[in-house]
């Protein structure tokens, strides 16, 4: 044990948490090298493209020339400088074009839009990033509360990615106060104690356990601290749940039931105002009247422990919180005090590693990034964009294991979904034209939730797809490796996953007859014109969607299938070439 584990865990016993202003502002990425060109750049194109599928939705030919040229500090620099492409603005135009046609909306057209700005999104990082931040911070259109909020949703998204370089804290605070995400959690309108009722705990638990802190104290490298100390136990939640009462819609006028207040223009039960998806109010102080639409018995406990007597909130790490405080001041400092906590470094720079790089980075990996969370340089905690940083460009991403046990140990499953977004990038696909609504149709009518087990901010639950500790029985849980993805990878989805890949294949190329106008065309030209060298043919493909990394024995198999179909048409041999690629167990492994 090093030697600073016992004084670590004596701090964390004591209730002293490791400060962090709830206000500073993160330093500027993009001057923080100077503006010297850092020579590290990738010696081959085949180290770009594994840089890239790491970093974004899938390598383009484009996007490894430009990382050859200027290195990966200065890339990922260009990319943390990058505007947000936002979705929820293309999206309010839709929906309203289509209302005014008298056309149903649904989740759908928030699918399509997710769908473009992952494949052709210009802010690839951030977008990657905000992917892997709604898989910590959920939210899901599974929840009857939120089914129909299709605006708001696609807010939220955007709040991830204009938060994803940022401030951790920032972060913390928005997504505590994103209307959305309050009725999800339950803590929009959360009532303050009663004689005969209390808050609701969802949010002040899983804030907890799932966004900061997790379940039992850590070191630094995310180790257990010894004894397997619990971060909290359920006298925190009862109190912390009291933090987070008094939310409402932020633009409820004072004084006429602002608890109750729903806002205007609904359609289909879901709302289109600004108000659905602004930032909530805190309405901790004001009394409401007893009829009409307000309640007395809806606004926020300053009071603290039984709703009646000035007794302060006794929360995380053993610290309280003063009575008689505002709404605002309370969630302020609960969130400062969850933000500041020494398990958030490790416990989300591991949850991002697993995201990004490996299922199972080494305490070391995992220590290195905690401490540039702790510290960016320049005395920041919390900066996501550093973390980030830390994460790519770190030894055990940038450099595959020699040592056989660590390689086959070595990487992760590539989600489903980036696995579409990796074959439309790698083949140039052409996005539709928009339609008579201003949509362009990305996904096919598909229910990826079914064929995929997975789909943008549509989780079972709010512990994701998958949890960060899955260990699929056999290998990997005898030896305790872990396997986050294989939780959604079964013979079911196997099936329905192989059979949704080849409509986006084998139904979706240039030149075909009949195009559809629901998904991307792939540009198969690049393998078309090589179809009398099957080894050509193989090479290419090898080269944009494996990087270069197919092994000798896969490449004999393709070639040979190719030759067989020597009197298939040209666009059957590319398409089937790319189709069983898509579906070969080392295009499915990322490493």
């Amino acid at each position: 044990m090093y030697a600073w584990r016992a004084v670590l865990r004596a701090v964390l016993l004591s209730g002293v948490f490791w400060a962090g202003s709830a206000t500073a502002s993160v330093y500027d990425h993009i001057y923080a090298n100077g503006f010297e060109v850092p020579a590290d750049a990738p010696a081959s194109d085949a180290e770009a493209a594994r840089f890239l599928t790491q970093a974004t939705f899938g390598p383009t030919a484009a996007e490894i020339a430009r990382l050859r040229a200027i290195g990966y500090a200065e890339w990922i620099n260009e990319q943390l400088g990058m505007p947000t492409t936002l979705g929820r603005p293309f999206v309010e135009q839709v929906v309203a074009a289509r209302t005014a046609a008298g056309q149903g909306v649904d989740q759908t057209q928030r699918y399509d839009r997710w769908f473009w700005t992952a494949t052709y999104g210009q802010d690839q990082l951030r977008e990657r990033m905000a992917w892997a931040l709604s898989q910590i911070f959920v939210i899901s259109d599974q929840n009857s509360a939120i089914s129909g909020d299709v605006i708001p949703m696609a807010e939220y998204w955007d709040l991830l990615a204009r938060d994803a370089f940022g401030s951790y804290r920032t972060l913390l605070g928005d997504v505590t106060y994103n209307p959305t995400m309050g009725k999800f959690l339950s803590h929009f309108r959360n009532q303050k104690p009663s004689a005969t009722t209390s808050p609701d705990e969802n949010y002040a638990r899983e804030v907890m356990q799932l966004f900061s802190v997790g379940l039992i104290l850590r070191d630094i490298d995310f180790t257990p601290l010894p004894g397997n100390i619990p971060t909290y136990d359920q006298t925190v939640i009862t109190h912390t749940a009291k933090v987070f009462t008094g939310f409402t819609y932020g633009d409820a006028p004072v004084g006429s039931g602002a608890p109750n207040y729903s806002g205007a223009n609904f359609y289909g039960g879901a709302i289109t105002n600004a108000g659905s998806y602004a930032p909530m109010a805190c309405w901790g102080t004001e009394l409401f009247p007893a009829s009409g639409t307000g309640s007395g018995n809806m606004r926020h406990d300053i009071t603290g422990d039984d709703g009646t007597t000035n007794t302060p909130k006794t929360v995380l790490a053993g610290l309280t919180i003063p009575a008689n405080q505002s709404c605002s001041a309370d969630v302020g400092a609960e969130l400062d005090i969850i933000a500041g906590h020494a398990n958030v470094a490790p416990f989300i720079s591991r949850q991002l590693i697993q995201r990004f790089v490996t299922s199972n980075p080494s305490p070391a990996y995992i220590q290195r990034v905690a401490q540039v969370f702790d510290d960016n340089g320049y005395t920041e905690r919390g900066d996501l964009g550093a973390v980030l940083k830390a994460i790519l460009l770190d030894p055990e991403a940038r450099t595959l294991p020699t040592d056989p046990v660590l390689l086959a140990n070595y990487g992760k499953l590539r989600e489903p979904l980036l696995r579409l977004t990796a074959i439309w990038r790698a083949w140039d696909a052409q996005a539709q034209p928009a339609n008579a609504y201003g949509e362009i149709k990305m996904s096919y009518t598909t229910n990826f939730l079914n064929s995929f087990g997975q789909r943008s901010l549509s989780a079972p639950t709010v512990f994701n797809f998958y949890e960060p500790d899955y260990q699929q029985p056999g290998y990997f849980a005898g030896n305790n490796l872990y396997s986050p993805e294989l939780q959604i990878t079964n013979e079911s989805t196997t099936y329905s996953t192989t059979n949704t890949l080849y409509n986006f294949i084998q139904g979706g190329y240039l030149g075909m007859t009949n195009p559809p106008v629901d998904r991307p065309l792939l540009n198969l030209a690049p393998i078309t014109s090589l179809t009398s060298n099957s080894v050509a043919m193989v090479g290419e493909a090898n080269r944009r969607m494996m990087y270069g990394s197919m092994s000798p024995s896969m490449q004999s198999v393709l070639t040979s299938m190719l030759q067989f179909m020597s009197t298939a048409s040209n666009n059957e041999k590319a398409w089937s070439l790319v189709y069983v690629i898509a579906l070969s167990p080392e295009f499915a492994a990322q490493r």
